[in-house]
């Protein structure tokens, strides 16, 4: 089986990240978004997977290459214009055969695939859609489901009280060849407004499976923060390439180097080559990307450092995301700030509140 990830979107939510990196290979405990995605399609026995691109294309072929250091062969579908989720896919389509996953690529889950696609093939579905419930449909498209999973309706954004369903599209499609030919081909269209309401409504056989673990759209900063906290408390490090366990709460990559009088308090990842020196601390959920440096007693709490970031002697950082090569000065005073990529802060700068806390929406 084949897979497409959709990796066209422009993720203006996650600027200034984004304005430097397409959304999809910001990193996630330091490594790209992506692999995530790639790492449980794999597990899957998937080793084709078509990535369906457009803002930042380029950023993808140097960043991922072929896909072979994945386990995976990665198959480039370039976007001319944008297309849209129902164009991508469609256009990604020319490249797949067979049933096939289709899987936004900003979404974090514990689904087990093998069950969705066991339910697919049972149900002997034409599209089957991964769902969650979120404790406030109103706030989505809301899809309705019959007792056997089938798709009843799609409701944009119900008023409370008119519908019992509180299940949203998940972002986890799986699709037979027929389904392809349906989408429009050649300008933009929406899968989710256009493409599954149509299928309803000519009565395909399109069911929906609810998944009740883990499942965040990482949209947001504050999502994208969270995710963090979410992978590090559940102690995602047992999978985690190369990561090794260095005492209580603390993993680090190979080259990482952590002075015996640093304090960690909390759950924490290291990247390669990171830093920590004397008398820092760290705090709640903490990762470093490779090449960090926090210096003599600093102090991080609840926040991500992108890679070659530098964190200044007496510095706090709380709640705050730190783009790649970032400096901050000695006795900064960082605080629930997005701090954009390659800045530099001057030694006591002070700054608050930009961000709400870490959250998740699923």
């Amino acid at each position: 089986m084949r897979a497409i990830l959709l990796l066209g979107g422009l993720g203006t939510r996650l600027r200034p990240f984004t304005l430097a990196k397409p959304k999809p290979l910001l990193p996630i405990l330091d490594r790209p978004m992506i692999a995530w995605q790639v790492e449980r399609l794999r597990r899957f026995g998937v080793r084709e997977v078509v990535l369906a691109l457009g803002y930042g294309a380029a950023h993808f072929r140097r960043s991922l290459g072929t896909g072979r250091a994945w386990g995976v062969r990665f198959i480039y579908s370039l976007e001319s214009e944008p297309l849209g989720t129902g164009g991508a896919i469609r256009l990604a389509s020319k490249h797949v055969q067979g049933p096939t996953l289709v899987l936004n690529g900003d979404i974090l889950s514990d689904l087990d695939l093998a069950a969705f696609a066991a339910f697919h093939r049972r149900q002997k579905a034409d599209a089957t859609l991964s769902l969650v419930a979120v404790p406030d449909p109103s706030a989505f498209g809301v899809v309705e489901t019959a007792a056997d999973g089938r798709v009843k309706s799609f409701l944009e954004k119900p008023a409370p009280g008119t519908t019992k369903a509180d299940t949203i599209n998940a972002g986890c499609y799986l699709f037979e060849p027929s389904i392809f030919s349906e989408i429009p081909e050649g300008r933009p269209v929406s899968v989710e407004r256009e493409v599954f309401p149509a299928l309803v409504r000519g009565g395909r056989r399109l069911f929906g499976l609810r998944h009740g673990g883990y499942w965040l759209d990482v949209g947001t900063l504050e999502t994208y923060l969270g995710s963090h906290a979410d992978l590090l408390k559940g102690n995602s490090m047992r999978s985690r390439p190369g990561a090794r366990r260095l005492r209580k709460g603390l993993w680090a990559a190979p080259g990482a180097r952590v002075h015996p009088s640093a304090v960690v308090k909390g759950h924490v990842y290291l990247g390669p080559k990171c830093r920590v020196e004397e008398g820092a601390v760290l705090a709640g959920f903490v990762c470093a990307g490779a090449g960090t440096v926090i210096g003599e007693k600093a102090s991080v709490s609840d926040s991500v450092l992108h890679a070659r970031v530098r964190v200044g002697a007496g510095a706090k950082v709380a709640g705050s995301l730190v783009g790649e090569g970032a400096s901050l000065g000695a006795n900064c005073q960082v605080q629930g700030m997005a701090v954009a990529p390659g800045s530099a802060w001057g030694d006591y700068s002070r700054s608050f509140s930009c961000l709400d806390k870490p959250s998740r929406n699923g």
